[in-house]
């Protein structure tokens, strides 16, 4: 039996290689071309073609070599098909200081004098402390080390979710309460997991309630925003701008309308990337548990998708 490896952009031979560091039986198929249908037994990676899984008889386990499972769960993978993810520590503070680059780039006003430097212009404008109100969409691991973060360097973050928080040490609204959140989020940062529910809420109804000049961050899914609905709220003037690490197309083509929008960064989603070694050695560890018929560590919760 093998696993398949369809961690592509990040390169298969590696991740094989750290995994036979730490299982040498363990034997790693780096391509879907040079795979047997019957000998796979997992997969790990970040995306399965849909109808796929229904051709692996043998299949028994699903590992997203990320936290991200969205493209894994296909109509077509079988119900009692276990799917676990990678958890790395250090992914969260990661993201964390992505966000927090992208709201300081903002909120004092750094692609002024980037476009001043072009020019080659020297001059000097008034600069306040960021003290900005940060809302961020989605309060789980992810969402609480960007409030964290956020906080200790002076902005004032706030979290929404589908209940209110009252153990987190910053304000949290509920899922009735969005039109409030909105409206007192100065930046909106996205760190939704990425679910039926959660496709497309980022809309030209959702950014109608930010505050004028309102910036925003998705460092989540593509899928969540509605694209068009942003780049219009941008250029109209309503909103700032926005830095995107993640969007609908990866990668984007050329002819990507976001590329050109003014006010709006684009980054190729390396906000936080995993460690291979912790890829490898999470994925050994769930291996294992299958094959011993043990609880399986970091478990998705299929239904509701994270």
């Amino acid at each position: 039996m093998a696993v398949l490896l369809l961690t592509k952009p990040t390169p298969p031979q590696a991740v094989a290689n750290k995994i036979r560091e730490i299982a040498p039986d363990i034997r790693c198929i780096e391509r879907r071309e040079d795979a047997d249908p019957a000998e796979i037994d997992a997969i790990l990676g970040w995306r399965i073609r849909p109808g796929y899984a229904a051709t692996l008889p043998n299949l028994k386990l699903v590992c997203a070599n990320a936290a991200g499972v969205e493209k894994l769960m296909t109509p077509d993978l079988p119900a009692q098909v276990p799917v676990t993810r990678i958890v790395d520590p250090l992914v969260n503070l990661g993201i964390a200081q992505h966000v927090v680059t992208m709201a300081l780039w903002h909120a004092r006003d750094f692609g002024r004098y980037a476009r001043q430097q072009a020019e080659r212009a020297w001059t000097r404008f008034p600069v306040e402390v960021a003290t900005r109100r940060v809302g961020i969409l989605g309060v789980g691991a992810v969402g609480a080390t960007i409030a964290q973060t956020l906080a200790g360097l002076g902005f004032a973050p706030r979290g929404w979710s589908t209940r209110r928080r009252p153990e987190l040490p910053f304000p949290s609204f509920g899922a009735d309460e969005l039109d409030a959140f909105l409206a007192e989020s100065e930046i909106l940062v996205c760190a939704l997991p990425l679910t039926p529910a959660t496709a497309g809420i980022v809309d030209a109804a959702m950014l109608a309630r930010l505050p004028r000049g309102a910036y925003f961050i998705n460092v989540a899914r593509g899928e969540h925003v509605v694209e068009p609905d942003l780049i219009e709220a941008v250029r109209s003037g309503h909103m700032a701008g926005a830095a995107l690490d993640v969007q609908r197309n990866e990668p984007m083509p050329p002819d990507d309308p976001l590329w050109s929008v003014e006010g709006i960064s684009i980054t190729p989603h390396i906000a936080g990337q995993t460690r291979l070694e912790i890829v490898a050695s999470q994925f050994v560890e769930a291996y294992r548990a299958v094959q011993r018929g043990e609880p399986i560590p970091r478990r998705v919760d299929r239904a509701r998708g994270y």
